[in-house]
């Protein structure tokens, strides 16, 4: 006899399969909400602690927080499981510091208090991680500094035969140094610190750090430099030591004395012990001043110029005896001079693209000019040609400049300073 299928819906009309069904359900119903509704403990972590910094900066002056101003806690709740594990009661906890009693410059403990945003909160606070947390209170102040070079050298800064000059800082002679004011007191001065190992043959670019130096040898507190970074390059410039002739070059030269002037040319002292680039030594026979003699400063006999011997005035190097100024001495000989009626006509030279010039005048009369006499001679006002050179005049300059003008002669120049007002178009 074929026996019938059996559905799992007939199953609800057997008694016994009922009873034994309703009573699973029963106990996994009481399960869930004995779980879900039972007491229990949760610590939420990093709940942010409110501070009222308001009342102290409002009453005391300006007195306001520095260092770490940012706190959390976590605090540990009862109750109901579902309410104390829900993702919303972080939220709902409200942890404050007390602030009132604050009343001058120093540390203080401030006590924490938690509450809840809610009218009637389904928790219990159990407790936090700290009763309380330490802010430093003072009064702001900035104060700027000379920053100065400190560099540890493991060995001896160079060699014998190389000196080693002052430190160069890149970027900030001076910094800004801020923070709360007892702190900035205590700073005596801001260094640049950094290391090297020395046996220097070349310059060297090093990183340091800004570090406040105190009068107690302590580290200040909270203090922040005005600056994106704290680091900084020094420059540590290394020469070799050299003794070498002195030179000087001119200017403006008359075409017919390049390469040979027409004088004679004496430097005192006439030999200096100077630091030169290693890698610039090889075949330097001497070292040139970087002041030029213009020829316009010459006239005949006997022409003296002192240069000081400091402040970047020798080409690629620098004095390292005890010279402090150049004497230069120029006998113009073999040459006369003459004084002739200001010439009219004037040309430019090196004018800015996309300008026109013109004369407006002359702001001379006559002018002494000054070379061979055979060539004086036959020298008048027609026979002058000027020549206004417009290299340091600004392209951006107003409609009327002044310029400096010069004789345009192979053979002979002009002794002073002559200017020319042009019109710019």
């Amino acid at each position: 006899m074929k026996k019938k299928n059996q559905r799992i819906s007939d199953l609800f009309y057997n008694n016994r399969f009922l009873f034994v069904f309703s009573v699973v359900v029963a106990v996994i119903t009481w399960l869930v909400v004995a779980v879900e509704f039972a007491e229990t403990e949760n610590i939420i972590k990093n709940v942010p602690v409110q501070i009222d910094y308001s009342r102290i900066q409002d009453n005391l002056g300006g007195l306001e927080p520095f260092g770490e101003t940012e706190f959390f806690v976590d605090v540990t709740i009862s109750g109901k499981r579902h309410i104390v594990e829900s993702d919303d009661v972080k939220d709902d906890l409200v942890v404050t510091a007390n602030t009132s009693y604050v009343s001058s410059v120093g540390t203080y403990s401030l006590n924490l208090a938690v509450t809840s945003a809610s009218v009637r909160p389904e928790y219990d606070v159990v407790g936090t991680s700290t009763n309380s947390i330490d802010v430093y209170f003072d009064y702001y102040k900035e104060k700027e500094f000379k920053v100065e070079a400190d560099i540890d050298f493991a060995s001896p800064a160079v060699p014998e035969g190389y000196h080693m000059d002052n430190f160069i800082l890149s970027n900030a002679a001076t910094v800004k140094v801020s923070g709360p004011e007892t702190e900035i007191n205590k700073i005596k001065a801001v260094s640049a610190k950094a290391t090297n190992e020395g046996n220097l043959r070349q310059s060297q670019t090093v990183d340091a750090i800004l570090t406040a130096v105190t009068v107690d040898g302590s580290t200040p507190k909270y203090i922040s430099f005005n600056r994106q970074s704290e680091k900084i390059q020094i420059t540590i410039p290394v020469y070799k030591i050299a003794t070498l002739p002195v030179t000087c070059g001119f200017s403006n030269t008359p075409s017919e004395y390049l390469g040979n002037l027409p004088f004679t040319v004496s430097i005192s002292p006439a030999t200096v012990t100077f630091g030169v680039p290693e890698n610039e030594l090889a075949g330097k026979t001497s070292m040139e001043l970087a002041t030029k003699i213009d020829f316009s400063e010459l006239k005949t006999g006997v022409n003296t110029f002192n240069v000081k011997a400091t402040g970047g005035e020798i080409v690629g190097g620098i004095v390292l005896d005890e010279t402090q100024e150049f004497v230069i001495t120029v006998k113009v000989g073999g040459m006369s001079s003459k004084t002739v009626a200001a010439p009219q006509n004037v040309s430019f030279i090196n004018v800015p693209d996309g300008l026109v010039t013109e004369t407006s005048s002359l702001n001379f009369s006559e002018m002494t000019v000054i070379g061979p006499q055979e060539k004086l001679d036959s020298i008048t006002a027609d026979s002058i040609n000027l020549v206004a050179d417009f290299s340091d005049i600004d392209e951006n300059a107003s409609d009327v400049v002044t310029v400096p003008v010069r004789i345009s002669d192979g053979s002979c120049w002009s002794y002073g300073f002559y200017t020319v007002t042009a019109t710019i178009s």
